[in-house]
């Protein structure tokens, strides 16, 4: 599964860049990464709200995949900024 999925992922970045490297893009896309982690702690809904509020097309998780092969949110819980309330890196 983890092959499979890493292939994918390889298959899809290649794809994506032959397609748009002829291609000028029309307007901006906004992607938040976390939600807006500069603002409010990251992987919270709070945050992915603001995010959209603020105009983002997309949000950007990390992902892991876990042992019985189910995609879930990371949340690395040693990361200091993740605990505050602002969210603001170190």
């Amino acid at each position: 599964m983890k092959t499979t999925l890493k292939n994918l992922s390889v298959a899809l970045m290649l794809a994506g860049m032959t397609i748009g490297s002829g291609a000028v893009a029309a307007e901006k896309v906004v992607i938040a990464h976390r939600g807006a982690s500069g603002y409010l702690p990251e992987h919270t809904l709070p945050a992915k709200a603001m995010a959209y509020a603020q105009g983002a097309d997309y949000l950007e998780q990390d992902l892991v995949m876990t042992k019985d092969d189910h995609l879930v949110v990371l949340v690395m819980t040693k990361d200091d900024h993740l605990g505050r309330p602002s969210g603001r890196p170190p």
